[in-house]
């Protein structure tokens, strides 16, 4: 009997269409135009992110399924209809994002937005990066504006190192709320994780110029500055840390690094 290839067919055949989806798709998504209207380019943002999963889900469920194939038909036929009916959903989650108006998040409050990113929270926490996933999304679907939603949700990226994904919800996060320091901070370890050295201490001022006291971020500056030999910075640095917590006992261990550093040359002026 032939039976297992039924769902085999089935799910190639939705793998094709939400295929031409994502190729179709996520290469207008990528270009946010300055002049594009703001809702759409919030609009373009959701829909990359699902894509983007729809893309990952189909790569996972097809190395899956053909591993079923080879271990045998039952494992198949049952894997094969999990693995449709799930990228079903996913594609009829794309279908309703796409045609919903860009305020449809107005109908659910604040609060119930809050409860959304509690729970994403507590999923990330307890090591479940896909329910996370999901309930960062539920909030963005309903308040498509609002920062921390894409904040966490770039963070979720970069802690499972998805670091093209983390890159793309964290830009938008800071495009959303440019002053923010905690994105600048979650960029910052970005760029850290890819060997950015300058461009995490570019979000590193950013932080510390929002947060002047705040012990983890002006930690992160310090440490991210000597690392970049960027001796003005961690000088500046070492300071802020004197003045809000002057019994902080790593200051002798950054003063130690930091005379290790060539002083700072003069500026040429003249």
């Amino acid at each position: 009997m032939v039976l297992w290839l039924i769902p085999l067919l089935l799910l190639l055949a939705s793998v094709a269409v939400l295929g031409v989806i994502v190729v179709r798709k996520i290469p207008q998504l990528r270009v946010m135009e300055t002049s594009t209207d703001s809702d759409e380019r919030t609009r373009r943002v959701k829909e990359a992110i699902i894509l983007d999963r729809v893309a990952r889900l189909q790569s996972e469920k097809l190395g899956r399924l053909g591993r079923a194939v080879i271990a045998g038909g039952k494992g198949a036929m049952r894997l094969g209809r999990l693995a449709v009916q799930r990228l079903y959903r996913m594609e009829q989650y794309y279908q309703k994002l796409k045609r919903a108006p860009s305020h449809a998040g107005a109908a659910v409050g604040p609060e119930a937005v809050r409860g959304m990113l509690e729970a994403a929270e507590a999923f990330a926490r307890e090591g479940e990066p896909i329910q996370a996933e999901k309930k960062y999304i539920e909030a963005i679907s309903h308040s498509p504006k609002c920062a921390e939603a894409y904040e966490g949700l770039g963070n979720l990226y970069f802690e499972v190192k998805q670091y093209d994904q983390a890159r793309e919800a964290l830009a938008f996060a800071l495009r959303l709320s440019p002053g923010d320091a905690s994105v600048h901070m979650s960029l910052a370890d970005l760029d850290l994780a890819e060997g950015k050295t300058q461009a995490a201490l570019a979000h590193l001022r950013e932080s510390v110029e929002k947060r002047p006291h705040n012990p983890k971020y002006l930690d992160r500056y310090i440490e991210t500055a000597l690392l970049a030999k960027e001796r003005k910075d961690a000088e500046k640095g070492i300071a802020s840390l004197k003045a809000s917590n002057p019994d902080n006992q790593k200051i002798p261990v950054f003063e130690e690094s930091l005379s290790a550093l060539p002083e700072a040359e003069p500026s040429q002026e003249g």
